[in-house]
């Protein structure tokens, strides 16, 4: 284990054990939200967009309000996680609605109501700790922090969108937004084999918020946070929590004694997290095209920031592959394809594993799952 890595797990015991009233006073929630709509703004659809904020006060959906365009409209609304979250849908221009992460065809009551009625959620995932707002030093930070644990083997396609919105966003014309995505933070750093609980911490640094226009000076009221499963775009599961005050409930002197710890916890975190993301950058991205189950799989392999050598592809039982040791260099941002046959697996799931040596970083393996063509 890399010294980084285990100053970040002592830190993780020590926000664990640390008395953050907020924090264990507001647990995850288990329950599953109505169906998410995700509005994406543009002109036009004002009826539309009426119906489904009423719809989300009466508790019959759970509204994301994309601000495509802000930046061309002149507004200080966030638009980057927008486009991102569109790109991902295939949404150009709005208006335009997703249910689910399934994209509308049209505005029409009637397909909004149908498709309210054929939403469902599945649980795929459960969460087990608690979101909570720290605040030190004048500034603060959302935190979750607890284990995830798979319910049933996930893809490597399965991420968690954790999605801060404010409850009546007003930008610097005047122009209001109810349940405004403030922010958006993917989360992939867990298990995805059922069973395997991994302890996470996932935050929100003052710095991120403040970028994202998000003011807890009244200790988060307004906003809410949902954790929002995904796979492709498309919302298996979704929980939202109103985001809890830092200080609720807090005497002057378990305040006066966990702020500072916090302070100190959370910028040596920051630093630490910082040499991680120095390292994700130069980790190289994998990825397969779809399989016919009978050639070759064709696995793409992208470097990062540092040049990578793929040493060796092996693949987990019943499947085997063929010329599983090499030594296939790969420069900075540049790619390579790497092909490999396996064999004596059937109609299993096939799962790679790839040994790959990052310069500065030293020796890795990562999971690749190849999705099967239809």
């Amino acid at each position: 284990m890399r010294p980084q890595r285990l100053v970040a797990l002592v830190l993780f015991g020590v926000l664990l054990t640390a008395p953050f009233t907020a924090a264990t006073e507001v647990p995850l929630t288990e329950d599953l939200d109505p169906p998410v709509f995700e509005w994406f703004h543009g002109e036009g659809g004002e009826e539309t967009l009426q119906r489904l904020e009423d719809d989300a006060s009466e508790g019959r959906i759970r509204l994301l309000h994309w601000r495509l365009n802000a930046d061309t409209e002149g507004s200080d609304f966030p638009n980057d996680d927008a486009r991102l979250r569109a790109d991902t849908l295939g949404i150009g221009l709005g208006p335009a609605m997703a249910v689910n992460g399934e994209v509308l065809p049209d505005l029409d009551q009637s397909t909004v109501d149908a498709a309210v009625d054929a939403a469902m959620h599945r649980k795929v995932v459960a969460f087990d700790g608690a979101v909570g707002v720290v605040e030190a030093e004048g500034e603060t930070a959302v935190l979750i922090r607890g284990t995830v644990t798979p319910l049933e083997n996930l893809s490597e396609h399965v991420i968690v969108l954790v999605t801060l919105t404010e409850d009546s966003a007003v930008d610097r014309h005047g122009r209001t937004a109810t349940h405004l995505v403030r922010d958006m933070r993917p989360e992939v750093a867990f298990a995805r084999d059922v069973g395997n609980s991994s302890e996470v911490l996932w935050t929100m640094t003052a710095d991120h918020l403040e970028a994202a226009g998000v003011d807890l000076s009244g200790h988060g009221l307004g906003y809410h946070l949902s954790v929002i499963v995904v796979e492709h775009g498309v919302v298996l599961q979704s929980h939202t929590h109103v985001l809890p005050s830092s200080t609720t409930e807090m005497d002057r002197s378990t305040a006066l004694t966990v702020l500072p710890l916090a302070g100190v916890v959370l910028v040596v975190l920051a630093l630490v997290l910082r040499g991680e993301l120095k390292t994700d950058e130069a980790l190289p991205a994998i990825g397969a095209v779809p399989w016919d189950g009978e050639s070759k799989v064709r696995v793409l392999v992208q470097a990062g920031t540092a040049a990578c050598t793929v040493t060796g592809i092996e693949a987990e039982p019943p499947w085997k592959v063929s010329g599983r040791s090499m030594h296939r260099e790969v420069q900075p941002g540049e790619a390579e394809v790497v092909e490999v046959r396996p064999s004596r697996g059937g109609e299993a799931p096939l799962r790679l594993r790839l040994s790959i040596e990052v310069e500065g970083e030293g020796g890795w393996v990562q999971t690749l799952d190849v999705e099967r063509s239809a």
